[in-house]
């Protein structure tokens, strides 16, 4: 049969997103699988990957230049007249969007459309064509629906064959709360999650607790840094690593200054996919003051970590079973937050039982467990639309085509598919791309430096082995090794895919499983290094998914280890790594940017393992000012006799945006009576804030606004 599915925006990212990638996948390996998106606001393809099995197409194109053939339509400025005003997208909707939905859905020749939420259900209960079977997915908690849009569901929905929640609490709630026919099934299918690319994570025993998803008020973040706050102290050495993006970002980030646990808390910003996150910890926790059903825990277990979740009122108590695979605790109780962390954190043989209970028990929702149940839901909704409509309506009869899930399906071109990259030590790297195939082309992998052209170092090949698969594609694999960093050099560079008649493609990222450097860097830490180069190899991903790498090479290195600011002090502490030693009178050397240059210096206090300690000289930056905003530059001076200086840096982290991640708070400093400076500026206090360039050099700014 042809099923389609009508979603607001499947180019973005968000849980009904990933949900129905996932169900549509693995519908293909049987049946022909369209998503129909109302709108395309990017000329990006989606955030998600989507097999060539899987067909999509917007409805609305409001891309950017000249692609956004809707773009000035005046249609967009007429409200919509089918979407309730009190739904949450009704401003998203018009009289054109209107327009173009009635004209797909009275046309459509597929056998199922269903609905992914309240508003678009409304379009498919009152306008899809007889012939085709109307589904209703609710993904929403259902007394989140605004009450206007309930009663318009309960007028029109009885149009509907079957409505599906995600959790059967919901299933209730709906029933209870929307008067509808006794025969229209609603039926609870939870959402699925496929079995991760990564490794998972159940008998390794790293110190990090981690957390996914949209910075909104109902996630409750702040929930979880105060928790975590109370625990801070007793496990130092662990860490909280908080995924997501969205308007929460800033006030979590002002909390967790607050709260004295910078450092140790980490706001990562957004990352797709997430498989390789959630496998770097040990714990993953879910604060949300209420879930629809709770996508990151099922993602969190089938990367097999236990989880430490507040009890819902729907969602949380149907995934978690508490005391086997994770905790459930008090909703909105940070001490409780705090209490069933603790009993993790302090306990890895507990750790490791729920770690191995929640990959077993996540299992079952597998997309091909879940996809069944659909299939199974709408022939059932077709024998009973058989039965009441007689011969005005047939039933699908399409053989299962019998093919792969899309998700093993080969990508149609190079461009479509994505490059893996996994990390096996701090400068080896394994690349794999499951590409169409191969045929003339012969793809190989090239480095080629992100620089302009004219200083540009050659590009750099890579013995690429190409292996046909059984789905028709073709895998692609290369290594790049510590040898090849002495050519790559300090630097940033595009992972490229290059034909034999020259064609080059810039390859997407995938899977970037760097969690060996976590273990790379606490040995680095601890050891330092045996004097010779210092490298490193880090691959991220650009804004718009493009792959790429950060290399490292320096005889000499000055890494940070940690970064401690007080009320009125900040303390750094840094391992020195490569050629050069400490040696007694080993100072910390600030120097002023810009046409002001200055020095300040300090003694370095020096420690086993190359690692060295200072205080900074906040009272003489501070006095020495003849800007409202300077910023000064870290160096350690590790050989008074050699006079080389090494730049302090925090580089060598598993993740590429440092500066973000550790977003250290300003310390207030006042200035003394009698300044040494003419030109003063009456604004007090003078705050002094350490941070990490975007280049990964250590600095601090010194502002008195």
């Amino acid at each position: 049969m042809k099923i389609s599915f009508l979603i607001n925006n499947i180019y973005g990212i968000g849980g009904t997103n990933r949900t129905v990638i996932n169900l549509a996948e693995a519908l293909s390996a049987d049946h022909e699988v369209e998503i129909v998106s109302v709108f395309r606001r990017t000329n990006a393809a989606p955030r998600f990957e989507i097999s060539p099995q899987v067909t999509v197409r917007p409805l609305v194109d409001l891309r950017p230049g000249p692609a956004g053939a809707d773009r000035g339509d005046p249609l967009l400025g007429t409200p919509t007249a089918v979407v309730p005003r009190q739904e949450e997208f009704h401003g998203q909707y018009s009289e054109l969007s209107d327009r173009r939905i009635i004209e797909y859905l009275t046309k459509t020749n597929a056998d199922v459309v269903v609905g992914t939420r309240p508003s678009l259900n409304l379009f498919v209960a009152r306008y899809t064509r007889d012939s085709a079977l109307r589904v209703a997915q609710e993904h929403m908690t259902h007394l989140a629906v605004p009450p206007a849009v309930r009663a318009e569901m309960a007028r029109v929905y009885p149009r509907l064959d079957a409505v599906t929640t995600v959790t059967d609490a919901d299933a209730r709630s709906f029933l209870e709360h929307t008067p509808v026919p006794p025969d229209l099934p609603v039926v609870a299918i939870p959402n699925s999650v496929p079995e991760p690319e990564v490794r998972p994570a159940t008998d390794e025993d790293r110190k990090i607790i981690v957390a996914a998803g949209r910075m909104h008020r109902v996630k409750r973040y702040d929930l979880l840094l105060r928790a975590f706050a109370q625990l801070a102290g007793d496990f130092p050495d662990w860490h909280l690593r908080i995924y997501g993006d969205g308007g929460e970002a800033g006030r979590l980030r002002t909390l967790v200054h607050d709260l004295g646990v910078a450092g140790q808390v980490l706001l990562m910003g957004g990352f797709s996919p997430i498989e390789s996150e959630w496998a770097k910890g040990s714990i993953a926790a879910v604060t949300s003051s209420a879930e629809s059903f709770g996508m990151t825990l099922v993602e969190a277990m089938r990367c097999g970590l236990p989880v430490v979740s507040t009890d819902c009122p729907v969602g949380p108590r149907e995934i978690v079973r508490h005391g086997e695979d994770g905790l459930l605790v008090t909703n909105g109780d940070a001490d409780a937050v705090a209490a069933g962390l603790r009993a993790l954190m302090a306990d890895p043989g507990l750790r490791r039982r729920m770690a191995h209970a929640a990959l077993r028990n996540s299992a079952r929702y597998d997309p091909a467990v879940i996809a069944a149940r659909y299939v199974e839901l709408f022939e059932d909704a077709a024998r009973r639309r058989t039965a009441t409509a007689g011969r005005g309506y047939r039933a699908p009869s399409a053989k299962p085509l019998g093919r792969a899930p899309g998700t093993s399906a080969a990508p149609a071109t190079v461009r479509d598919a994505v490059c893996h990259v996994t990390a096996v030590g701090h400068a080896r790297l394994a690349l794999r791309l499951d590409g169409p195939t191969d045929g003339r082309h012969r793809w190989s992998f090239l480095l080629r430096e992100q620089a302009p052209a004219a200083k540009r170092r050659p590009d750099l090949p890579l013995a690429t082995e190409r292996t046909a698969r059984d789905n028709g594609g073709t895998r692609c694999t290369a290594e790049i090794g510590p040898e090849a960093l002495t050519h790559l050099g300090d630097g940033r560079w595009k992972v490229l895919v290059r034909s034999a008649k020259g064609e080059l493609v810039h390859v997407r990222a995938g899977i970037r499983d760097t969690r060996a450097l976590l273990d790379v860097r606490a040995r680095m830490l601890a050891d330092g290094t045996d004097g010779g180069p210092v490298l490193w190899n880090l691959p991220y991903a650009l804004p718009g998914g493009k792959l790429m790498l950060r290399t490292i090479h320096r005889a000499s290195h000055a890494e940070v280890r940690a970064v401690r600011v007080g009320d009125d002090t900040i303390d750094v502490s840094a391992v020195l790594m490569g050629a050069l030693r400490t040696a007694p009178g080993a100072r910390l050397v600030l120097t002023r940017r810009g046409h002001h240059r200055a020095e300040l210096s300090v003694p370095a206090e020096i420690r086993p393992g190359g690692e060295f300690h200072a205080r900074l000289p906040l009272q003489q930056a501070v006095e020495s000012r003849l800007e409202r905003w300077e910023d000064w530059d870290w160096w350690v001076e590790p050989d008074p006799r050699l006079r080389r200086r090494v730049r302090v840096c925090h580089l060598f982290e598993d993740f590429p945006d440092v500066k973000s991640a550790f977003a250290y708070p300003a310390v207030p400093v006042k200035e003394l009576e009698d300044p040494r400076f003419v030109q003063i500026y009456p604004s007090r206090p003078v705050r002094v804030r350490p941070y990490c360039s975007v280049s990964g050099a250590m600095a601090m700014n010194v502002v008195d606004r």
